[in-house]
């Protein structure tokens, strides 16, 4: 017998700019990556009422020409059949592999994108233009990409790095209360992992969250990647410390998956996951610090719920847990608080999981 070993090394790099009215800097950073001076954008029928037609104007200005793919707006279409929607124009439009990919829009739009980006014609340069604070905080950085199925969320994807990501806070003048109050639930998360002052920080100016002040949103913005970036910079692909970054997330996607995602958005569903995280650890004896006092104040504040919809199915629920991603032989992980800007992981074994979830569900 022989054998021989191929060894790989690449290096990915993400640029990531921030600003406020920033388009046309946005532009200039495209083409200095020498793609092509064709490219596809996708977006949503929401965003492209309000978006769209001064990203091209200052493309046509620099000379480049895009072909427009305009998606429906929701999770529910976060799924094959709408990637295939977006390949099928790429095909029509024959964008070719030096072709820009640019993602204008939420996480939906980012994922979906992101996904198709990964697999047409084996890989085409990436643009990610979040309009969404959770999109900013979230969707665009890390190269996370997924589709939902209906067994559960997020469990077809890929790890695909964009060229660019480019934050634009000016987009958060226009966006509704309800999403605002979604990405400010990633914000919260990341200060409850990481960094207290940051959660101290963010509950002491929820007032001016809500008002929008455009330099506060983009100090929360620039702190929330900085944290984003430490756990993610060492594991791309999420085989260690990328885990902790799943607060809230294992406990609430069964809950938006019962829901049908529509039900509760994401958002919602990873505030009472971050409760239901609380609720375990206090159960285990290994909250050292117990901030679900003020977790819920934010939560209500925002308009977010606190306790889980009577009408979701608990079996349901369980069942769509089963299929979690992150589950395997030896059962599931879950990331649970020791305190503010502490947690650590606890495994759960498949004997166990029904009582120690639904115990966890009594918020």
């Amino acid at each position: 017998m022989e054998a021989q070993k191929l060894v790989f090394n690449r290096t990915n790099t993400n640029e990531i700019i921030l600003g406020n009215d920033i388009v046309k800097e946005i532009i200039a950073r495209i083409l200095r990556t020498r793609v092509a001076k064709r490219c596809a954008i996708v977006t949503n029928d929401t965003v492209s009422k309000w978006y769209l037609q001064p990203l091209l104007a200052e493309l046509r200005s620099r000379g480049v020409t895009a072909c427009e793919i305009i998606i429906e707006d929701g999770e529910k279409y976060k799924n094959f059949e709408t990637a295939n929607f977006i390949m099928a124009k790429l095909c029509e439009a024959g964008i070719d592999r030096d072709c820009p990919l640019i993602a204008l829009g939420g996480g939906v739009v980012c994922d979906l994108t992101g996904f198709v980006a990964s697999i047409y014609k084996r890989g085409l340069p990436l643009v990610l233009l979040p309009t969404t604070l959770l999109a900013m905080v979230d969707a665009s950085i890390g190269g996370k990409n997924g589709l939902n199925l209906e067994q559960g969320k997020n469990l077809v994807g890929t790890f695909y790095q964009p060229i660019l990501t480019a934050i634009d806070v000016s987009v958060l003048r226009t966006l509704p209360l309800s999403q605002l109050s979604y990405g400010l639930v990633e914000t919260v998360k990341h200060g409850a992992i990481a960094d207290s002052a940051y959660y101290r920080f963010i509950l002491k100016n929820l007032s001016d969250i809500r008002s929008r002040q455009l330099n506060l949103m983009q100090r929360l913005v620039r702190r929330s990647i900085h944290i984003k970036k430490t756990y993610i910079a060492d594991d791309e692909l999420d085989q260690g410390a990328r885990a902790h970054l799943n607060l809230g997330h294992t406990f609430g996607h069964p809950l938006e998956a019962a829901g049908n995602y529509v039900r509760l958005h994401h958002g919602e569903a990873v505030g009472l996951g971050m409760l239901m995280a609380l609720k375990a650890s206090s159960s285990l004896g290994t909250l050292e610090e117990d901030y679900t006092e003020s977790l819920q104040s934010i939560l209500t504040e925002f308009g977010l719920p606190i306790k889980i919809p009577s009408e979701l199915d608990k079996k349901e629920i369980l069942h769509t847990l089963s299929q979690d991603k992150k589950k395997n032989q030896d059962g599931y992980k879950f990331i649970l608080p020791a305190g503010l800007g502490k947690t650590f992981i606890h495994k759960v074994g498949p004997d166990k999981i029904s009582d120690f979830f639904l115990a966890a569900m009594n918020i």
